[in-house]
């Protein structure tokens, strides 16, 4: 006699969450809020970006790329597909395709965070490398 399993899989509150998450922190990048910016991001962090020399692991640093990000790219904008053309600095528009992993907590926060982009590219666009 064979025993029949079957699973079932229901969209829960933390599924939810999930999804919601990329829209989130694309805001918290783009309304130029530290505060908001901060509460998609867990406090104890492990974020991997390539123009970083070392990973971030806390609030202060995550809140010191932040900033310095929007500094250096007073026009940068992050968005589910591609970039925004307009860098400050040098005039020149750039276009670097790549994408982010983030590892959420309970708390709805990234507790890890791995940036994959070609920093060359970045530099090459903007007439730096």
């Amino acid at each position: 006699m064979h025993q029949r399993r079957e699973r079932t899989f229901a969209m829960t509150a933390a599924t939810t969450d999930l999804a919601a998450y990329p829209a989130r922190y694309f805001a918290g990048w783009n309304q130029r809020d530290l505060a908001a910016a901060l509460s998609v991001i867990s406090e104890a962090v492990h974020w991997e970006d390539p123009s970083l020399p070392a990973p971030i692991t806390d609030h202060e640093q995550t809140g010191g790329f932040f900033t310095a990000a929007g500094s250096g790219f007073p026009d940068l904008a992050m968005h589910p597909v591609g970039f925004p053309t307009g860098v400050a600095p040098t005039g020149r528009g750039f276009d670097v395709p790549g994408f982010d992993v983030w590892q959420i907590d309970d708390d709805r926060r990234a507790v890890s965070v791995h940036a994959y982009w070609n920093v060359g590219t970045l530099l090459a666009q903007l007439g730096l490398g």
